[in-house]
């Protein structure tokens, strides 16, 4: 009895054994199989991360560049090709992306408009194929596409909170996003000296009233407004007094004040000619790698880098006490280069005017003009 007893008791003792094997066996194989369902699917949450940055910054860079032209589209083909984002471990450049622009965020979204004008969306997407090495094990495929898509757009403005340049433009034409500027022709950012009681100066023959000659392109309803609305000291500076603290705005783009359309900048206008401002725009034109192309397609068209591109409140003086900002707009400073450009300290004194070269509409960041907008201001941002 005691041997068949022990005998039973082996025999139980083994079987337990043996299940307990087989269990951990089971065990193993789930544990392992959770491993590396752990281990695929977090790679495939690491390659969406990777692939959606690219595409955020990919469709901020096209919407950057564009303009409303067909270049502005190349342009913005061209940096999405040149994002530097990559994925797979920031081991792989993300290959054949889809870049398509549209008019509006429902579309129609199209890969090369013609014409383009009006096209302030860029939509990038991507497909990467990620290579799995566990999930084959339960499922029939050894690849998992991971697909990433942004928009990004140019948002009108109707304030700019930081950055816009000491100066401004004037029109009394208050249909945006031009204001009855046109591009190529040059404004007065800084204008003349003026004198009310000089001979021949009145509201119908403001020319005369200008110590030296405004810029061609200002109409003759803009000199009319400046002369009967500004006192004589105004040239169209505005914010500090101080010509440090305008080197610093001029340069580095600190000017704090935000302006909305329909703000009345008059109390925010100076006094003075700020003659020693004239090496200041000179130094800022030197900061670009253009210096020598002083039309907008020439400027545009080849290698620059926005230094000399201003983007400064369009207003419209409507009687002594009210400047209204009417919108916004970019100009292209003047250059005599090669070498040193000196144009402004070499052609002008506080008496003259400073002017620049109207481009188009002005977009916060961009080294180009952007595509419209009815307040002629705007800012790239992700919509989708």
């Amino acid at each position: 009895m005691r041997r068949e007893s022990a005998a039973i008791q082996n025999s139980r003792c083994g079987q337990r054994h043996g299940f307990v094997l087989v269990t951990m066996a089971m065990a193993a194989i789930a544990l392992i199989a959770a491993l590396g369902l752990a281990v695929d699917v977090g790679r495939m949450f690491i390659a969406k991360n990777e692939t959606q940055t690219y595409c955020d910054s990919a469709a901020l860079a096209a919407a950057l560049a564009l303009d409303g032209t067909t270049t502005g589209i190349t342009r913005a083909k061209a940096a999405v090709t040149n994002s530097a984002n990559a994925w797979n471990l920031d081991t792989t450049q993300v290959s054949n992306p889809t870049v398509t622009f549209a008019t509006a965020i429902g579309g129609p979204w199209v890969s090369s408009p013609s014409p383009a004008t009006g096209y302030n969306f860029a939509r990038v997407s991507a497909t990467v194929p990620l290579q799995l090495y566990f999930l084959p094990v339960m499922v029939a495929q050894t690849t998992a596409n991971v697909v990433s898509s942004a928009t990004a757009a140019q948002v009108a403005l109707t304030t700019v909170p930081t950055g816009l340049a000491p100066y401004t433009a004037v029109s009394t034409d208050t249909t945006g996003p031009n204001f009855g500027l046109v591009v190529g022709s040059s404004y007065d950012l800084h204008w003349p000296q003026f004198n009310k009681n000089r001979n021949g100066c009145n509201s119908a023959n403001p020319d005369k009233c200008f110590n030296s000659p405004p810029c061609t392109g200002d109409t003759a309803a803009s000199k009319t407004a400046v002369v009967d609305n500004w006192g004589s000291s105004n040239s169209g500076f505005w914010g500090s007094n101080s010509n440090s603290v305008i080197t610093q705005e001029v340069l580095n783009l600190i000017q704090l004040q935000p302006l909305s359309v329909g703000d009345n900048i008059d109390p925010y206008l100076t006094n003075g000619t700020k003659n020693s401002e004239s090496g200041t725009l000179d130094q800022r034109v030197n900061e670009d790698v253009n210096i020598t192309d002083n039309t907008v397609g020439a400027y545009l068209g080849g290698a620059h880098n926005g230094r000399r591109l201003m983007g400064v409140p369009v207003v419209d003086p409507v009687d002594p006490t009210h400047t209204n900002v009417i919108g916004y707009g970019e100009f292209l400073l003047l250059a005599n280069g090669p070498g040193t450009s000196n144009f402004y300290a070499s052609t002008t004194n506080g008496n003259d005017p400073y002017c620049a070269i109207y481009v188009g509409t002005y977009v916060i960041g961009s080294p180009d003009p952007g595509t419209g907008g009815t307040s002629g201001g705007s800012r790239v941002k992700l919509v989708q």
